[in-house]
């Protein structure tokens, strides 16, 4: 689930990291609101993976979870100005983060196919971008 989250969300990463930067400032309360659902979903996702041992247990389920996308955002700000990354490499760093071995996130990351947006997959990125939209039209 993980890898396919990343390579749904990869495409539109740049849009959303400004979003996440701004929740420590001014508007940072209506983005964790905002967010919140998000925040849950992605430790949900790295939950399942720790009580099953494909992740590390040394952090939180939340805390592991912001750290895995975090660096897929600080990846994507990379890539605004050599355009040379992508979602391959994104989502294996992330795995990195999350304790997966690295042949073992190589793998995976190879073995997935290209993403297919179905709504149920795509409903985070769906969230983000609406976030996105009521934070820039707040006061």
């Amino acid at each position: 689930m993980w890898v396919q989250f990343i390579a749904r969300l990869w495409p539109v990463a740049h849009r959303y990291r400004v979003l996440l930067a701004l929740r420590r400032g001014k508007y940072g309360e209506a983005i964790h609101d905002l967010l919140g659902p998000v925040d849950e979903l992605l430790a949900d996702l790295v939950k399942g993976g720790q009580d099953t041992e494909v992740f590390a247990q040394h952090l939180s389920a939340g805390i592991l979870s912001q750290v895995a996308y975090g660096v897929v955002f600080a990846l994507a700000d990379s890539d605004l100005s050599n355009q040379t990354l992508g979602a391959r490499p994104a989502t294996t760093t992330s795995l990195l983060m999350l304790g997966v071995p690295e042949t073992r996130a190589i793998a995976l990351v190879g073995d997935q196919p290209r993403p297919q947006y179905s709504h149920g997959a795509a409903e985070p990125v769906r969230f983000w971008y609406r976030s996105a939209s009521a934070i820039s039209r707040s006061p």
